[in-house]
């Protein structure tokens, strides 16, 4: 299922990629994690001028505004990923952002790396391997659009599950493709594959929220079903860098 943004939206999502791809926002990141968050709260604000974070946006809007900030790991408020269904479609819509961002940055460097003499994405075990975070992605992408034009309990639980769980396939195959250095900190994919980590528990963990769909799916035989409580273990006032 192929999902297309209106011109409107498709603009809005370019301007803010635009912005970001100036903006180094793994500098930004790094920063933030050395206890100096003056250039993340500068985006920040850069962003709101442009009108994320706006209430008036709409679902499908959300959604994709927030997946061009997981592309770029802006450091995102975790006001804007709490337990409502629109803080939960954000946070899965980030992680289908970052989870294409370590997709693509994987596929690059698989592309430059060499080793016995030939390009290490020739092999056949990485192509593999690639080809199924790729898959992961396309079948997470219609969950959190679908759960965006149809918003309920169900979709954004859905939407959750399949986006954190094809993020983290793509960051274990980003490790493991990039080898020692991307378990550095001077490497780029361990700001994303961070970030992954950062998001699973915010507004509910995936276990939570597979828990939400079996009691939403229960409540229709038994309409007396209790729903679970979002576990928000670990939750921070902004996402760590």
């Amino acid at each position: 299922m192929e999902f297309i943004l209106t011109e409107e939206q498709q603009a809005f999502a370019d301007s803010l990629d635009r912005l970001l791809v100036t903006s180094d926002t793994p500098a930004v990141n790094r920063a933030a994690a050395g206890g100096d968050s003056t250039a993340a709260d500068t985006l920040w604000a850069r962003l709101e001028q442009q009108g994320v974070g706006d209430p008036d946006l709409g679902p499908v809007e959300v959604a994709a505004v927030f997946e061009v900030l997981g592309r770029h790991a802006v450091p995102v408020p975790s006001a804007h990923f709490d337990a409502t269904d629109l803080g939960v479609l954000a946070n899965a819509a980030y992680l289908l952002g970052a989870g294409e961002r370590l997709l693509a940055d994987s596929v690059t460097y698989v592309k430059q790396r060499r080793q016995f003499g030939r390009e290490i994405g020739s092999y056949q075990a990485i192509k593999h391997q690639l080809a199924d975070v790729r898959i992961a992605l396309d079948f997470a992408r219609p969950l959190v659009f679908g759960a965006a034009c149809a918003p309920g309990e169900q979709a954004v639980s859905a939407a959750k599950v399949g986006a954190y769980d094809a993020a983290y396939r793509a960051s274990r195959a980003a490790l493991q493709v990039h080898g020692a250095i991307g378990y550095t900190l001077e490497c780029d994919i361990s700001i994303w594959m961070q970030r992954v980590l950062d998001l699973k528990h915010l507004g509910g963990s995936p276990q939570w929220h597979r828990e939400r769909i079996l009691a939403s799916l229960l409540a229709r035989r038994n309409p007396t079903s209790a729903t679970p409580k979002p576990d928000t273990r670990h939750a921070e006032t902004r996402i760590p860098s």
